[in-house]
């Protein structure tokens, strides 16, 4: 295997520039540049629809969560007697509230999000 002699190789612009070249450069990269800024502000109001949205579908099964909730704890001895232990009434009191501090955090995070350093 022989080894090329990086001197020899030649470096010469055969084209040459001219303004309307560098003109034409520019124009094209300000349309580049542009579509970019466009692209991050379309895909910015996307995700603010989306994240509308989303908070609206967690705050509505929150609120379905907790009716449940407070419907079996209210109805557990009065109207549908399902005498439920003591022990499972703790268990869906933590559950549900582990999983209603769980969905609010994950919301709160999404519609704040740390900007990295």
């Amino acid at each position: 295997m022989s080894l090329l002699n990086l001197s020899q190789i030649s470096i010469e612009n055969s084209a040459a520039v001219s303004p309307m070249d560098i003109d034409n450069a520019r124009i094209q990269n300000q349309i580049l540049e542009d579509r970019l800024g466009n692209a991050k502000v379309g895909r910015f109001i996307e995700d603010t629809i989306l994240r509308r949205y989303l908070t609206y579908i967690f705050s509505f099964i929150i609120f379905l969560w907790l009716a449940a909730v407070v419907s079996i704890l209210y109805f557990n001895h009065n109207l549908l007697n399902l005498n439920l232990s003591e022990n499972v009434l703790i268990t869906l009191l933590t559950t549900s509230s582990v999983n209603v501090i769980g969905m609010m955090l994950i919301i709160l995070k999404n519609l704040f999000p740390q900007v990295p350093n």
